[in-house]
């Protein structure tokens, strides 16, 4: 007796699951036919809280995704904030390096040499003059020499005062000097354009390529500048020769000064 009712309960069981089921599946037929998205949401809702845990274990941290993007920006901003600190330092050894050099080409000679940072330059000052930080209390006058870097000879200074002192560009136009072009060491004179540049004419026969030297005598026993352009024109007898100084002028943030 025992056992025929335990069996018609699992038939009963039985015929209730598969009922239960049927209702399950027609119920999802009619969703499915009427409301075509519904079980799509539906079981993206349910298994959204699953994916974002899963994100947040795959990201090494259970925040929000909302979180780990503002931290995200966060690094982001400290790396560039490295960045430019290395960029910085990267300069201020490139300008330390360049002050030893021009402090060691100082100090192996007799002259007596000032180093002195350039305050105002173009466009702040006017065309072609510098401003810098020395003048009469460190014992400069008109006509000292200015080397910039790599000890090139840039100008000289024009006026002093108390403290800063003017310094005129030998390129400022008007200017002119006698000069040494190419391995011919062909004499000319030679014209400030300004920004740096000057220019010389030569006779069509003499032979001058870019990269030679242009030495000035009377002022410098060095190179005063190297040739950066040819420019010829068949109808005249003469050439006319570009140079500048090894070195941007424009660039400089310290010279030497050459006191008498």
């Amino acid at each position: 007796m025992y056992i025929v009712k335990a069996q018609n309960s699992k038939r009963k069981t039985k015929k209730y699951v598969a009922l239960v089921g049927i209702l399950i599946f027609a119920i999802i037929a009619i969703l499915e036919t009427f409301v075509p998205h519904f079980m799509p949401a539906f079981f993206t809702s349910i298994s959204s809280p699953f994916w974002r845990m899963e994100f947040s274990i795959k990201s090494g941290s259970l925040e929000s995704p909302e979180q780990l993007l503002s931290e995200n920006e966060d690094l982001k901003r400290q790396l560039s904030d490295a960045e430019v600190r290395l960029s910085t330092i990267a300069s201020v050894e490139d300008e330390n390096m360049a002050l030893k050099r021009m402090l060691g080409a100082a100090s192996t000679t007799k002259e007596n040499f000032i180093l002195a940072p350039v305050l105002i330059r173009p466009p702040l000052a006017p065309y072609d003059e510098f401003i810098i930080d020395g003048g009469a209390d460190m014992g400069l006058a008109a006509g000292d020499k200015v080397y910039a870097s790599e000890s090139v000879l840039i100008g000289s200074i024009s006026e002093v005062l108390g403290s800063t002192s003017r310094v005129k560009l030998y390129s400022s136009p008007g200017e002119s000097y006698q000069v040494l072009v190419g391995s011919s060491s062909v004499v000319a004179t030679a014209l400030g354009r300004g920004g740096g540049q000057y220019s010389a004419e030569l006779p069509r026969v003499v032979v001058v390529s870019e990269g030679d030297f242009v030495i000035a005598p009377s002022l410098f026993d060095k190179p005063f500048g190297i040739v950066s352009g040819v420019i010829s024109d068949p109808a005249q007898p003469f050439i006319t020769v570009l140079f500048a100084p090894p070195v941007n002028v424009f660039q400089e943030r310290w010279v030497l000064v050459q006191r008498h």
